[in-house]
């Protein structure tokens, strides 16, 4: 018999939203590295015609991934993590190659 489960954040939880936006900037005075077209130009802009990296945790299974709002999330970030921490650890190897910062994590 399954079990209707519903995750409820209480005031004093330390947990956040299960759905969180990575906002990405180029290193400053650096150009990001874009061999094969793998970063999206629109994943720095603001306004119109953008895109962005989100985290999510699957309530289900409770395991975080990424995706881009438009497009395909490249191989090496397509798996699923364990925590937010992992996710982002991951996420922030990937992108300093390349010379990206995440500057900031929306809830």
């Amino acid at each position: 018999m399954p079990i209707n489960y519903i995750p409820r954040i209480s005031e004093e939880s330390k947990m956040r939203s299960p759905d969180r936006i990575l906002v990405l900037r180029p290193m400053e005075g650096k150009k990001p590295l874009d061999t094969m077209m793998r970063v999206d130009p629109r994943l720095f802009k603001e306004g119109g015609d953008t895109n962005k990296l989100h985290g999510e945790m699957d309530l289900e299974t409770s395991l975080w991934s990424l995706r881009y709002e438009k497009g395909h999330i490249p191989g090496s970030l397509s798996g699923k993590f364990t925590g937010f921490k992992q996710l982002l650890d991951a996420a922030r190897s990937y992108y300093n190659q390349r010379n990206i910062d995440i500057v900031e994590i929306k809830d």
